[in-house]
């Protein structure tokens, strides 16, 4: 007996894009059912943002068709589709940060009283009801400029789940949510799901996508490789899949020995740490983790002088800096990446060759008796996109042309400018495809080996147990673990998180 397929909801035939003489997209079909979690993998500049953006309006395609529920979706513009039922949030988000809270929820879609004034009211009523269903608290009249990056996340995705779209896509979703809000968001698509609601997700992290998809299709260099369950599918073959080649594995063995400390946090007091106290070894990885909003980040902004220290002290190398500032931890010997690439560590309108030269510029690597050295320039610079594995290897293009994970090693190119011996890493892989984690924690490995002590501050839980050797938790400003050996467990690192030790929650699996 053959069992008849469900109808799709959503439909995409034959999509082609292709800007100036690149191809984006080639011949790509897709399609969503009804009560659906329907992952997208690839890597980046795969195809999977010029997809969605042709499904949700914002790219007109050179070819092919979108249908929904069997009709013909033409002229296609982001109105257009949530007009339609097609809710999507970016990985870049869309709110009007001069707004508050409840005008961007409403936005486009205010409610209106007879007579055309505003029913503030009912607005107000809706928002906090779409704000209670992603477990955000917060005031409604505040501005959006002055939240946190996971608050706006949340925000965006409570303004679509608003307009009762039955199609909801969404693009890296967790890249800025604590574990908490994480498994929150679980929660909310599961309920989703068994609405009937089709959703298509898109993450880089693999153990999201088995714990909650039904069906992955994978994308690469623009085309369609395969549609497929995920029963009986290892994770080293969807890595394959996605990029065309093998890969061993995604954590690199570090087999380093902890020499002298060379980064110490004494009793740091700040608006958000309370006496934290930390120490990195030479040939270290050291981990921190914690939720948003704990201190996780502005441990270490503080040992870059990003944030003001009321009392304690930062000591790299032995020598302590009561007041550290960028320029006395870069002369110290302290680099460090910052987690927003684009706002906080590259220049948008600089081309690869100026961004990579940034570090070098400032350290004098690239400087003769006070004066820029071009050839220096040109053999530091083809040296880093070398050892860096950055494509396509051309300097004289645009950075804001390079993929997310490109992008990512443009930053960490600075750690070539200086003999840096201590390296802090703020969430260096969100957004990022697989084979580019693999290049960043290979890059983290030889800093090790040759002796430099490197700290990663990351949301993902799996990441630090992948690539630290001990994970400290933040909690409320304060370090509250050290976790190390076969005490680095998530369970361990969870029940820090809310000072418990309560069992791990499990997220519910997809149909398969």
């Amino acid at each position: 007996m053959i069992t008849a397929q469900p109808s799709a909801l959503l439909e995409a035939s034959g999509l082609s894009k292709s800007y100036g003489g690149a191809r984006a997209l080639r011949e790509v079909s897709f399609d969503l059912r009804a009560g659906e979690i329907h992952a997208l993998l690839g890597e980046n500049g795969a195809g999977k943002s010029t997809l969605i953006k042709i499904i949700s309006g914002s790219v007109r395609p050179d070819a092919g068709t979108v249908r929904l529920n069997g009709r013909e979706l033409s002229g296609l513009t982001p109105t257009s589709a949530l007009t339609e039922g097609i809710g999507t949030v970016h990985q870049e988000l869309s709110l009007v940060p001069q707004l508050s809270v409840v005008d961007n929820i409403h936005l486009g879609r205010e409610r209106q009283r007879p007579g055309g004034l505003l029913d503030k009211a009912s607005m107000l009523r809706e928002a906090r009801e779409a704000l209670d269903r992603v477990g955000l608290r917060i005031d409604l009249r505040r501005k959006v400029a002055g939240l946190s990056r996971a608050e706006m996340q949340l925000i965006e995705i409570a303004r679509v789940l608003h307009h009762r779209s039955p199609v909801l896509i969404l693009d890296e979703p967790t890249a800025s949510l604590s574990y908490g809000e994480s498994e929150e968001l679980f929660r909310i698509l599961e309920e989703l799901r068994a609405e009937g609601i089709g959703i298509v997700y898109i993450s880089h992290r693999l153990a999201e996508i088995r714990a909650l998809a039904d069906r992955v299709t994978v994308l690469r260099d623009g085309e369609k490789v395969d549609t497929l369950g995920l029963v009986g599918v290892s994770d080293e073959r969807l890595v394959e899949l996605m990029a065309g080649r093998s890969l061993d594995k995604l954590f690199p063995s570090i087999h380093t020995s902890a020499g002298a400390t060379r980064l110490r946090v004494v009793n740091a007091r700040s608006a958000a740490l309370r006496d934290a106290d930390i120490t990195v070894a030479a040939g270290e990885v050291v981990g921190v983790a914690g939720l948003v909003g704990d201190g996780k980040s502005e441990l270490g902004r503080a040992c870059f002088g990003l944030e003001r220290l009321e009392e304690g002290y930062v000591e790299i190398d032995g020598q302590r800096l009561t007041k550290p500032s960028p320029r006395r931890a870069m002369a110290r010997g302290l680099i460090y990446y910052p987690p927003d690439r684009k706002s906080e560590g590259l220049v948008p309108t600089a081309t690869l060759a100026e961004s990579l030269s940034l570090g070098p510029v400032v350290t004098g690597v690239v400087t003769r008796r006070g004066f820029l050295s071009r050839r220096k320039v040109r053999s530091y610079n083809d040296d880093v996109v070398q050892a860096l594995r950055i494509r396509p290897p051309n300097l004289k293009l645009g950075i804001r042309w390079f993929s997310g994970g490109n992008q990512q090693k443009a930053l960490l190119a600075r750690s070539f400018a200086s003999d840096f011996g201590v390296h802090v890493f703020d969430e260096p892989t969100v957004g990022i495809d697989v084979g580019a984690k693999v290049d960043v924690y290979e890059h983290m490995k030889r800093l090790a080996e040759a002796g430099k002590a490197v700290l990663v501050i990351s949301s993902d839980t799996e990441e630090l147990l992948g690539i630290a050797q001990r994970i400290y938790v933040v909690r409320e400003g304060r370090v509250v673990a050290d976790l190390r050996g076969e005490d680095r467990t998530e369970t361990n690192v969870v029940n820090a998180f809310f000072g418990t030790s309560r069992p791990q929650m499990a997220v519910g699996g997809g149909t398969r």
